[in-house]
Order: C-alpha cells, then structure tokens, then sequence
C-alpha cells in the first residue's frame, strides 16, 4: 500500500491540536462527601472496570480523534498495487482466425476472450485503449479511446475473419503504435511462442492469454476432384488431430442444388490420418465434403471443390522463344516443353501454348498462339492501343515496340493494335492469338509481359465458368468480362455480399464457401477455404514478459481506497453527536 497525497501530512496538526486541548483542559478535584460514603461502598460491586471507566469519560476524545485521523489518512489518498503494472496505453491485439470457433460448454474461445478483454477495460476507466486485429493486413478497430461503453461496443461488435492470423505481423505493426513511449499489451490467442517476442522492449509489457483446454478436433486435411470418362472422382483425406480414435460420417453432395452424391462412415486412429475415394460420382460443377463427427471444431469440417478451373500445366512449343517458357514459370504454372504431337496429348489438360496455327482448328479448348508458322511477316510502325477488352485490366501494353507482324486471322476480333494493323485477336471459341514473334518486340523487356501472360491463362482458365478458389480475405486481381463499373458477389443462396470496381484488387470473402460473380449479366463461380495452418491446434498457456519502466507517460497500476473510508467518517460523527447529546452539555 502507499499514498498518493503526501503533501497533505501537514494536515496531521488538527488531531494534535485536539490532543493537546484534553491535556491543557481545565480539570475538577474529586471530594468524598460523608453522606454518600454508604452508597460508594453498596455500589462497588455494580461499577464497571477502570479501563472501561476510563472509555466512557473520554468516549468524546476518542471519537474525535479516530475521526480526525481517519480524514487525514483520505487525505494522503491511499492506493493499493495492483498485481501487474498499467501503462497508460492499454492495447489488445485479438487472434481473428478461425481456430478461435473452437468451442468448449457452449461458448467459442473467441467469446471468451471477449468477455475477459471487457473485464480488463473495465478496470482500467480513463486509460486510452487501442484495439488491433491480426491477418495478413492487421486492423485498428479503434485507437485511444478513452470511453468504457465507446470500448465495450467494439469488443462486442469483433467477429472471427478465419484467416490466418499472422502474429508476427500484429507484432511488428503494434510496435510501430507505440514507437514511443510505453503500453501495456495484451494479445488474446489460442496459442503463442515466447520466442515470438523480441529483447529491448522496455516500454513495452506483454501478456499473451492463451487457451490451456485441450481441444478435440476432426478435420478435412485436403479434397480434391476431377472428371475422369467414368464420371466424377473424389477424394478426401480425414485427420484425426486428437489422442483416442474417433468415428463419423463423410456425405459428398453437389454444391449447387445441395443433391447428395455419396455417404460413407469412417474411422481415424487417434493422431492418424485416412484417405476415403469417392468414384463414378455424377458430373457436377462444384462438390462439397462435409464429415459429421464429434469434435470442438467445427469449421474445417466441410471443404468445396469446383470443377473445371483445375488446370496448372502448360506446354509451350519448343519452336518458341525461352523468354515465353519463363514467363509462364513466372506465374506459377507447371511447364513443360514439347512438341506438337505431346501437346495434342495433353491439350485436354493443360494450357497450350504454340505458333502451329492448326491448334486455332484442333481440340475443343482455346489455346494461345503467339506468331504464325504458315505467313511471313511484314514491318509495321505506329502506335500501340489496345481495346477495353478484359485481357488488358491489369495490363497496359501501349509502350510496347513492335517491329514486324503476322497478316491477321479472318473473322477473329482484333484487341490490340499497332498503327492501323491488328496485333493481339481473339477467336469465338476464346483462343488469343498474339501476331508477332516475341523476339521481334521489347515485350519480354516490360512488366506488362508477365503480366499478359497471367491474363491469358487466367482468361483460358476462366472459360469453365470459374474463377479459382481463394483463402479467406485473400487479395487478388480479376479478370472482368462486363463494361459496368462494379462486379457484385453473391452467396449461393443469391444473398448479397459485396461490391467491387472493376479492375481493382479483389478481396475474398471471409467466411468459407462457394459464392458467385456477377457481371453484367455473366455469373461465375468461385470457392474460400480455410488456410491449412487453420486445421491445427496447439494447447497454449497465459504468461507475461517484461514490466513497464518508470519513464514519461506510465504510472503505477493503483487502485484507490480512500473512498472506502468515508462511511467510517460518517458513523464516527453520528455517535459523537449521541455522546454529545446524551451528556447535555459540549465536553
């Protein structure tokens, strides 16, 4: 315990004034009358103790004096430690992943926390209180907020974004908050690693609340299907992340009508893992897996999977530039180099790209063409456009120089141009045909190039009427077919979700699941899964690393307890006034 208010011990003088009074007073002699020594000696035996005497001729003194005493010790303002220091900068940084929805007797972990960070702000009235969430990007839900209701509804208002929650990335982001000065942090999580944090944090004291419950926890670890000439094939391996065996059900259903396909039941060894085949299953656009088993953990029980956007191969004509080959590499595809008989092959299953013209007439999946082995070319000169054509909505290729082109396709549409001369085309059935060899320009020079390509393919991958699958809250750029200025996404059950500008980046949704595109008029599917670091739990544990240091801007945690006294103060005068009144007469 200490004191705030030591200034005020002068105050001391006032209970020492009325002490000294009772010393200087003015006092009575005692005389023994003879007519009452009779009485003195019945009596004896009824009168009370000396030292209870002795209390009841100076009751008056005594309450006066605890009273005075009690005031001076308001005065000095009493406080208690509280068992950790406070800084003056509360912050809390919340794990928004998905793995906070574990549950355990009907509330999530990600509850809990809301209940224990309200707790804390509520003692801390009058601190500045900033909230941080985690993610790939890490968010500031409010910052210094003073207010206790203002903190309160934010807490009550945070919701889990099921992304990955990258730690280090919180870490790094509140560190640049408090670049000077101190705060006292708080980071509620399922699980953390001391090593996580870094020495020379002085200003800074960190409590990680972790999740000491150890959780059981079934999940789909992958789920995967593709069209084979005997129907549909699926496959779904099941991992059983807790210690004893467990049993369930898997159901195959079609994403779209919600139809189910196939039921099976299961049964994982404890720390084991199954792979379960799924065969002749009926064609469909998008298939869900969802297994049915008792765990604490229910979001990566289910799993989606769309069909026909698959692709991650491509073959590139060995007639063509290497520069061609490496740019596909680029953008992350599988790539291999064959000749014309190996890519008739595989064009059933992979990208192909070719200057052999007869490709624009084979197969029934579109193909790029860059150059032509059939014409000669011709030297061309003049500016570079391009149409508003989806191709171009990350791309921009009008510093390209051209030297030489290829004549042009009959009836293709004609996207791009140099001068008057069509440069880039595209056929009805969607192949791209680039008019020139890539040696004869200085494309491979500009970052347009790769970007090009990744357009090309994502546009040959898009055909199916998919557009990927994406984790949650993921970013990315999306080709766009329609000339409107926004492009919506829908649930399944057609429930709006949000909007974007069209060749802007694209943000997933958070929550898991199959969702459509929109675009003036043209619907295409895509899916969100959980992160596979979102499928794993660890058993954490609460502790604190490093104390706050006295420096500018922290005080000591206290908690005041002058207040308490008041009430004494009150009762001490009330019996006074009795004293004095029953006596008749001021002491």
């Amino acid at each position: 315990m200490g004191f705030d208010k030591l200034v005020y011990t002068w105050t001391a003088i006032f209970p020492l004034a009325v002490l000294l009074y009772y010393f200087f007073r003015k006092r009575y002699e005692t005389q023994t009358i003879s007519s009452t020594l009779f009485w003195e000696q019945s009596m004896r035996e009824t009168k009370v103790s000396p030292y209870l005497k002795n209390l009841q001729q100076n009751a008056l003194f005594y309450l006066q004096m605890a009273a005075l005493l009690l005031l001076v010790f308001i005065l000095l303002v009493p406080y208690l430690n509280k068992e950790e220091a406070v800084g003056n900068h509360t912050i809390l940084i919340v794990d928004t992943s998905a793995t906070m929805l574990a549950s355990k007797e009907g509330l999530t972990l990600f509850e809990r926390n809301q209940v224990a960070m309200k707790k804390l702000v509520a003692g801390r009235a009058g601190h500045p209180v900033t909230i941080v969430t985690t993610g790939k990007e890490p968010g500031i839900v409010i910052r210094e907020a003073k207010d206790g209701e203002v903190v309160a509804a934010a807490i009550d208002a945070l919701a889990v974004a099921y992304e990955h929650e990258s730690m280090e990335r919180a870490l790094e982001f509140t560190r640049s908050i408090v670049s000077s000065g101190s705060a006292d942090i708080h980071i509620y999580t399922d699980s953390m690693e001391r090593s996580a944090f870094s020495e020379g944090d002085s200003s800074i004291a960190w409590t990680v609340h972790g999740s000491e419950d150890a959780y059981v926890n079934v999940s789909i670890d992958k789920f995967g299907a593709v069209k084979t000439p005997e129907g549909t094939e699926a496959i779904v391996k099941i991992v059983n992340h807790f210690g004893d065996d467990k049993t369930g059900n898997v159901h195959i259903k079609d994403a779209l009508t919600g139809k189910s396909l196939k039921d099976e039941a299961f049964s994982v060894e404890g720390g084991k893992d199954i792979l379960l085949s799924f065969k002749g299953l009926p064609a469909s656009q998008a298939i869900s897996a969802k297994i049915v088993v008792d765990d604490d953990y229910e979001a990566d029980n289910i799993a989606f999977v769309l069909l026909g956007n698959e692709t991650q191969e491509a073959v590139v004509d060995g007639n063509l530039h290497e520069l061609v080959k490496k740019a596909f590499e680029v953008i992350g595809l599988s790539v291999t180099t064959g000749s014309a008989k190996e890519m008739i092959v595989a064009q059933s299953g992979s990208i192909i790209v070719t200057n052999d013209v007869s490709f624009l007439r084979k197969g029934e999946e579109p193909v790029i063409v860059i150059g032509r082995n059939d014409k000669p070319t011709k030297p061309i000169s003049g500016v570079m456009t391009s149409s508003k054509d989806p191709l171009f909505t990350i791309v921009d290729i009008q510093d390209t120089y051209v030297s030489a082109l290829y004549p042009p396709f009959k009836g293709f549409t004609t996207i791009a141009t140099v001068g008057d001369e069509p440069f880039i085309q595209k056929s009805k059935r969607g192949d791209i045909v680039v008019l020139t060899d890539i040696e004869l320009t200085d494309w491979p020079l500009h970052p347009s190039f790769p970007l090009f390509v990744w357009s090309a393919a994502e546009m040959l991958r898009s055909e199916t009427g998919s557009v990927g699958t994406f984790v949650p809250n993921e970013r990315k750029a999306l080709l766009t077919g329609g000339t409107s200025d926004a492009v919506e996404v829908f649930t399944m059950e057609d429930e709006y979700v949000t909007t974007f500008a069209e060749g802007s980046g694209f943000i997933a949704p958070s929550r898991p699941g199959i969702y459509k595109l929109r675009d003036e008029g043209t619907e295409k599917m895509f899916s969100v899964q959980l992160e596979k670091s979102e499928k794993e739990f660890t058993q954490g544990s609460s502790y604190r690393i490093g104390e706050l240091e006295n420096v500018k801007g922290a005080e000591e945690g206290k908690n005041n307890i002058g207040w308490l006294f008041l009430l004494p103060v009150l009762l001490l005068l009330l019996i006074e006034w009795e004293v004095q009144r029953r006596r008749g007469y001021p002491n």
